[in-house]
């Protein structure tokens, strides 16, 4: 009994394994196929570039005095409301109201 729970512990975990080497496998042969698109859109661009050919700016992307320092997903900040006269950032100050 032993012998049979213990073989089929390790035909799980070697199922396991297997399945995820799998999905490292194709997880990084779809980030292979993005960055090559990247890649292939960077070089066209440089050889327009190169030969005088204006192109398209890319879309979705501020120009100009407007645009972000930080680009990306997650790199876009919101500034702060300004803190108001009842903020209590003036506690121990001798500015707040009462002092």
């Amino acid at each position: 009994m032993h012998g049979i729970v213990n073989f089929s512990g390790r035909v799980a975990f070697l199922i396991s394994q297997n399945t995820q080497a799998f999905h490292m496998f194709i997880t990084a042969l779809l980030q292979l196929c993005d960055k090559s698109g990247m890649l292939y859109g960077e070089l066209a661009r440089f050889t327009f570039r190169l030969l005088g050919i204006k192109t398209k700016p890319n879309k979705g992307r501020i120009q100009g005095a407007q645009a972000p320092s930080l680009d990306g997903p997650g790199q876009q900040f919101v500034e702060a409301p300004k803190a108001s006269k009842n903020s209590w950032e003036n506690v121990w100050s001798g500015d707040a109201k009462g002092m």
